[in-house]
């Protein structure tokens, strides 16, 4: 049986001048699992706010998990598309998503775009989802090295995301909680926005203590971000469970 024990969460617009548009799902029970995910709205086309939260709302909502992920995926872009009809200037509309669905066995992992998912490894998160930018195919096809990517353009540009006008593609990962599970029987999931896991990346290290409380753990990156000046709209949701 796995339990949930504590939750950290922000999400915040880069400043207060603009609507933020990163949306995030709290932790939800549904049956005998829990789900909780990040969807950053596509700024680069208006609308971005509404398909982002259209998409958790619906996640949240639910009452039953799904079985087949592509009829779920296309199910909320058919909710996206919706906006357009509504409202015409929206036809463009679109969102990123990462959602993570935890039960008793498995830590199961379906992904859309450049939010990422970490799980705590020791003083380390390693990262299990993979960014559909332009950067990232250069990487797979050997193309290029991070360290030759650094200061080239492309960083962020997707290369796919939850929209009718783009084509689909999508991450789905199967973890088995008795492989990641801690010698305290614990795990820690995190998932953040570019917006969050840029100053993470930027230097990846905190304590123990602060790994290993998901509350912790969001008041610091919290700091980190706003000391430094947002470079996005950021967003955390980090979670704690217990296997018993």
């Amino acid at each position: 049986m796995l339990e949930l024990v504590s939750a950290g969460l922000f999400s915040k617009s880069k400043t207060e001048l603009r609507q933020n548009e990163d949306s995030i799902l709290y932790p939800k029970k549904i049956l005998n699992s829990y789900i909780f995910a990040i969807a950053d709205g596509v700024g680069s086309y208006e609308g971005a706010y509404q398909a982002s939260s259209i998409v958790t709302n619906y996640l949240s909502s639910l009452e039953n998990l799904f079985e087949d992920s592509y009829l779920l995926l296309q199910h909320l872009i058919e909710n996206i598309d919706s906006l357009s009809k509504e409202n015409p200037s929206l036809s463009q509309a679109a969102t990123t998503l990462t959602l993570c669905i935890v039960d008793e066995l498995n830590i199961k992992i379906l992904h859309v775009g450049d939010s990422r998912l970490y799980i705590k490894d020791g003083l380390k998160l390693k990262q299990m989802t993979t960014d559909h930018t332009q950067h990232q195919k250069l990487l797979d096809a050997g193309l290029f090295t991070k360290k030759q990517l650094k200061n080239m353009s492309g960083k962020n540009i997707l290369t796919t995301a939850l929209s009718k006008n783009i084509e689909l593609e999508f991450q789905e990962i199967c973890v088995p909680v008795k492989d990641i599970v801690d010698s305290k029987g614990e795990v820690v999931i995190n998932i953040m926005s570019d917006g969050a896991y840029h100053y993470w990346e930027k230097r990846p290290r905190f304590s123990e203590n602060t790994l290993s409380s998901p509350l912790a753990f969001a008041g610091s990156l919290l700091k980190r971000i706003e000391k430094n000046g947002p470079i996005d709209d950021y967003s955390l949701v980090s979670v704690k469970f217990k296997h018993l």
